[in-house]
């Protein structure tokens, strides 16, 4: 899928930086934290695909959680829905991301597909936000798409919460 016109965004190059993820209830099963965390939903499809991420240069894990929050109860409460919190943030870096490496379908070429950017100049985004571009993954090998939410998922839990769990 292309770039809708006259959207800007920049690569982003600190590999260091924190890219939060707060963890909606429902990739919580069990009070396990499930790859879903890190998978494109259908409404990410419908971004370019693009899976969303605060920048830690820009806010607090307890900010992104906050503002997660708000978005959800706001849509639950536009729906007649229950509410649920977020349980938590997670972050994974920008090199950890970039360096996911994927082989082809016939398990000779090693790629590194997922990229990271910056696009919170855009006038209808939150001045925080990123994305991690999944337009490297073919949309038809499932396959890799699970091997890039796994190893993020694995990586995020190895930096621990940083914000939460908080109780629902």
């Amino acid at each position: 899928m292309s770039e809708p016109k006259n959207r800007r965004r920049e690569r982003m190059t600190d590999g260091n930086e924190q890219l939060l993820r707060p963890i909606i209830a429902r990739w919580c099963v069990n009070g396990v934290v499930v790859p879903d965390a890190f998978k494109l939903s259908a409404a990410d499809k419908k971004d370019s695909n693009h899976l969303s991420i605060g920048r830690g240069s820009a806010m607090t894990p307890e900010q992104a959680y906050h503002d997660r929050a708000k978005f959800i109860q706001t849509r639950c409460n536009a729906n007649g829905r229950p509410y649920m919190p977020p349980v938590g943030v997670y972050a994974v870096t920008v090199d950890e991301v970039e360096s996911i490496e994927i082989k082809s379908s016939d398990g000779d070429l090693v790629r590194q597909p997922l990229t990271v950017w910056d696009d919170s100049m855009n006038d209808d985004v939150p001045d925080d936000h990123g994305h991690i571009d999944y337009n490297g993954v073919p949309p038809s090998d499932k396959g890799a798409h699970e091997f890039a939410a796994k190893t993020l998922l694995r990586r995020a839990l190895a930096h621990g919460w940083k914000y939460g769990p908080v109780p629902g």
